[in-house]
This record gives structure tokens, sequence and C-alpha cells, in this order.
């Protein structure tokens, strides 16, 4: 993107710098996201195939902080992992009125303390 914007503006006196949302830090390097491993992914698809019959899990990425860009550039592969059901016309994330339903905190709950059980015993 920012070789495109240098080739478009095409004027060694502008210099374009990157900035993210939260001030950014335009030194930050970015890494490779971590393998989708099924000692951490079997697990979760046979939780979710309990708790929620006939619902796929995606993989997906997540856009918000994280401590995930210096976890994963240690070598340490992390992801993001949420057990809670949230109606989608229903989303308060970081709002004024941020909250979730009382049963899918708890569904949540448990969804955690199944996977914690999985993949910590033998």
């Amino acid at each position: 993107m920012r070789q495109e914007l240098e080739e478009i503006i095409a004027d060694p006196k502008v210099s374009i710098t990157y900035v993210g949302a939260a001030g950014g830090n335009p030194n930050r390097v970015g890494y490779t996201p971590p393998p989708l491993r099924p000692d951490v992914f079997q697990p979760i698809d046979k939780i979710t195939a309990e708790m929620w019959p006939g619902i796929p899990v995606v993989p997906s990425m997540s856009t918000g902080a994280s401590d995930g860009i210096y976890t994963n550039a240690a070598g340490l592969p992390t992801y993001c992992v949420s057990g809670e059901a949230i109606d989608r016309d229903d989303i308060r994330a970081h709002g004024k009125d941020e909250r979730i339903k009382q049963e899918s905190f708890y569904r949540a709950v448990d969804f955690y303390y199944r996977y914690l059980k999985l993949v910590t015993s033998e």
C-alpha cells in the first residue's frame, strides 16, 4: 500500500509514515501468523460440536490490541479463542453500553472450563 501511494504521489518531498488508530508504531514489524496446530484446535472443534452442533469453527484475525504481537514474535504461537455466542444484531463491544447476555457469559465460562480441561489433561 505504501509503495502504491508513493508511486501515485511521485514527489520525493512527501514522505508517508504509518500511524495506527491508537498512535501506532511505524517501526513495528509484522509477523507470520502461527500455524493452526491440531493440539490447540481439535479441542475447540470438539467442544464447539458439543455446545453448538453444526456450527463451524472458523479462524479469524484479531484486529484489536493484543499481546500476541510480542508473544508471536518471540516464537510462542498465540491465538484468540472466544466461547461467547453473541447475537450479531447485539454487538456492543467497547461501546458506551457494552454488555453480553448473562446466558452467553455463563456458556463462555463453561466453554473455557471444558477447553482448559482438554488441553491440560492427558
